[in-house]
């Protein structure tokens, strides 16, 4: 036989044997979310891995749901690494982490643990990726993986949609991933991880979680109401809306859709002191008017709504600079990075004394807010 024919017949003999490595997907352990505890009781770290169970997912001719597409196991240890491998223990498919949506961790394990020490595992390891998102809860971990999601599957992804409308509604913080937290620990910086809670049994928003720089660990927490003051600090408001009620407003309610805003920070350094200007401004549609009394055709009517408008998101911003400065006196907003930027001297004198001086700073705040839309409405706006 011909040497090309037998070397043909190897050739083909290789690539028709097909992919012989291959795994059914009922013999991958997808995990969609994780949770991240602490059991109290034996002293040791809680993991609790969110499962697809690929044969309870509702199929496209029936969307009817029997049961939950899902399966929450939770195991404790001394470290993440040993409850992963011991997983094999309790089920027979190995946890793939390659499809993970969402970290979920618990405010009483960054009391006691430092968050450094807790992400370590999740920026080693290959199979996890750095862009997943990171949220804190004060809920107990367990109960909000295995909440019925409002509009998901399951609630790892619930909770991950929930980061994803951030320009919908300012008091929804911005996305923060593994790979953000391991930056803003390198760095040593105090930071925000964005909060989940059960409100009425659903899975919700709420607010942020407190992360020192120097201890690591959680120290307190933002509300949800707050959120909108921190989003303007962080000059990050793409979007949503300013609610000027009757006690902001004659004539009745306002409501202002936001359509653009740019926040910028002027540094001055004197001596010793410190002061910074915040200048805000914020471009707005009339989104929906309640005042049947208004008179929207006399000529300069909008100015009084775009001062009041000015005095809304002025006082936000006062509110979480207290917070920052009088109640926490931690610069969980980030200050220090325009300081660095426009004051480059006098942070290299003065970076190891950022702590104490942060709460002396002066600021200043300057909003501007500009009406420049009425909707289907074309009034005059002279």
């Amino acid at each position: 036989m011909p040497r090309k024919i037998i070397f043909s017949g190897l050739v083909m003999l290789f690539v028709l044997t097909g992919c012989w490595d291959i795994k059914e997907i009922e013999d991958v352990g997808i995990i969609t979310g994780m949770g991240l505890d602490v059991d109290e009781e034996k002293d040791e770290l809680t993991m609790i891995n969110q499962y697809v169970v690929p044969g309870k997912i509702p199929s496209q001719q029936s969307t009817s749901q029997q049961s939950v597409p899902y399966q929450n196991i939770s195991q404790s240890g001394k470290t993440f690494f040993e409850i992963i491998r011991n997983n094999s223990l309790e089920s027979n498919r190995p946890p793939n982490y390659t499809h993970l949506k969402s970290i979920l961790a618990s405010t009483d394990l960054l009391e006691k643990e430092r968050a450094d020490k807790v992400i370590d595992l999740f920026i080693r390891d290959h199979e996890f990726r750095r862009t997943t998102p990171v949220f804190l809860t004060r809920d107990p971990v367990l109960d909000i993986l295995s909440t019925e999601p409002a509009k998901e599957f399951f609630p790892s992804i619930q909770i991950k949609s929930l980061s994803e409308n951030s320009n919908k509604n300012n008091k929804n913080p911005t996305n923060l991933t593994i790979g953000d937290v391991s930056q803003l620990i390198s760095e040593m910086k105090s930071f925000l991880i964005p909060g989940i809670a059960l409100n009425e049994g659903k899975i919700k928003a709420s607010g942020a979680g407190i992360i020192d720089a120097e201890s690591s660990n959680y120290v307190g927490w933002i509300d949800i109401e707050d959120m909108e003051g921190i989003r303007y600090m962080q000059n990050t408001v793409q979007g949503g809306f300013i609610d000027l009620d009757e006690e902001e407003i004659e004539d009745g309610p306002i409501v202002l859709e936001i359509k653009g805003s740019k926040t910028m920070f002027k540094t001055k350094a004197s001596k010793d002191q410190l002061e910074m200007t915040i200048k805000i401004e914020t471009s707005t549609v009339l989104a929906e008017d309640w005042g049947t009394g208004r008179n929207v055709y006399k000529k300069g009517w909008k100015k009084d709504i775009e001062e009041a408008a000015n005095n809304v998101i002025q006082g936000k911003v006062e509110r979480v600079l207290k917070l920052a400065q009088q109640e926490y006196e931690i610069d969980f907003l980030n200050v220090s990075k325009w300081v660095h930027i426009h004051e480059p001297k006098y942070w290299e004198d003065h970076e190891k004394e950022w702590n104490e001086i942060f709460p002396e700073v002066d600021f200043k705040v300057d909003v501007t807010t500009k009406i420049t839309d009425f909707g289907t409405q074309n009034f005059n706006t002279e």
